[in-house]
């Protein structure tokens, strides 16, 4: 459907700057942009006709068929309209340069998920539509500047901001049960919050016996799962709502030094080896698995009173009484397990030595260097947990080049 419908964009510049009543001396350069269009995107897992798979059936013969796909006439492009407008410039002499970008970009007929209907013989298993809506809003700033220039030395510095707004603004399914809803969200997004968004229960202590306990859709206490979509509430989004870099440039001589850091914030994630003690036993008999496990767990609820001073739960052994699994699940989806995943990184660092040029031309050679690399060495998180999970203690890469230009 609509396959041949037309993308279009449209857009203009002003140079402000060559006007002739423009009258600034320490502006080198000023342009406003102003863009405006709707772009397509076409799902490659979803078709208009069925899809079915045949197969050999090697004890009576012949073949038979299973649905793989159901029929979805009606399906059509994403469809998103982007509004954009910046600036260029330049001042001080070019010294320093940048842009600014605001944009608006609206999708409709966005592909999401919904429930198939059981008379239409496809059962209730879910498939693919244009479903959705969703706007994304923002701005991005790009700065460069000149901080020194001489005879042998060069210093620079440049950095980089960017802020999204998503949010959902139409879908027309929600998810039938809460464990879907708590596993899948961005499979059921809801109206009104990010697409990415994250729902958990909120978390209410511990109990005198040590027991992760959390608010029910009442807003009552209980150490047991809520399995009502009521009782589940907002808690972030695991997509950045800002990031941005900073770097800096120095020369001196034959030397060049580059530094850059990265960051991100606004988001967050949950724990995925949260301070939750079970204990699980090998075929061998009464013999307990050797796991990982969070070293937070040496501050875990031990005595009655302890719940004052702490949010890690007793451990639960098979001969407690309690379902390790439910409570598992209580501690694990509560908003006491949910980690701030803001961050800053130190992305890159390297030095390198231009050979002089007396030296190449002796060697038949254009130019010649050699570079020093180190790959992400640092990183700062509010959680050595985070930390973990975004990467930050993967191993650092060093790397030296030699650069040859004949």
């Amino acid at each position: 459907k609509d396959e041949n419908e037309p993308t279009w964009r449209l857009g203009g510049g002003w140079i402000i700057s060559k006007e002739k009543w423009f009258d600034a001396p320490w502006v080198n350069y000023l342009k406003l942009r102003v863009s405006d269009g709707i772009g397509g995107n076409v799902s490659k897992n979803s078709a208009p006709y069925l899809v079915a798979s045949y197969y050999t059936n090697n004890n009576v013969g012949g073949k038979y068929g299973s649905v793989s796909s159901r029929p979805n006439p009606k399906l059509s492009w994403e469809k998103t309209n982007t509004f954009n407008v910046g600036m260029d410039f330049a001042l001080l002499g070019n010294r320093l340069n940048g842009t600014l970008e605001y944009y608006n970009k609206k999708g409709t007929d966005l592909l999401a998920s919904t429930m198939g209907v059981p008379t239409e013989g496809y059962g209730y298993s879910t498939y693919t539509i244009n479903n959705g809506e969703m706007n994304n809003r923002g701005f991005e700033v790009s700065l460069k500047g000149l901080i020194l220039h001489s005879q042998d030395w060069r210093i620079s510095a440049n950095t980089t901001f960017g802020y999204n707004k998503n949010k959902v603004t139409y879908v027309n399914v929600k998810a039938p049960v809460y464990y879907l809803a708590l596993d899948y969200a961005s499979s059921y997004p809801t109206i009104g919050y990010e697409y990415n968004a994250i729902f958990g229960y909120k978390w209410a202590g511990l109990s005198s016996q040590g027991l992760p306990q959390v608010y029910d859709e009442k807003g009552e206490i209980t150490s047991h799962q809520p399995t009502n979509l009521e009782s589940l509430q907002y808690m972030g989004t695991t997509v950045p709502k800002y990031n941005g870099s900073l770097g800096a440039e120095i020369s001196y001589k034959n030397f060049d030094f580059n530094i850059l850091f990265t960051y991100a914030g606004g988001h967050i994630m949950r724990n995925v080896n949260p301070a939750f003690l079970t204990c699980s036993y090998s075929r061998l008999g009464y013999i307990t698995n050797i796991a990982s496990a969070s070293s937070a767990l040496a501050g875990r609820w031990q005595k009655a009173g302890d719940e004052a001073y702490t949010n890690v739960p007793r451990a639960i052994f098979a001969e407690s009484g309690y379902s390790a699994s439910e409570l598992y699940n209580v501690y694990y989806y509560s908003s006491q397990n949910i980690l701030d995943a803001d961050y800053l990184k130190l992305s890159n660092i390297s030095l390198s030595y231009h050979i002089p040029a007396s030296v190449c031309r002796r060697l038949s050679m254009q130019n010649a260097r050699v570079q020093v690399n180190v790959e992400n060495p640092c990183m700062w998180t509010h959680t050595d947990q985070a930390k973990y999970q975004l990467g930050g203690y993967n191993a650092t890469n060093y790397m030296v080049g030699l650069f040859l230009n004949f």
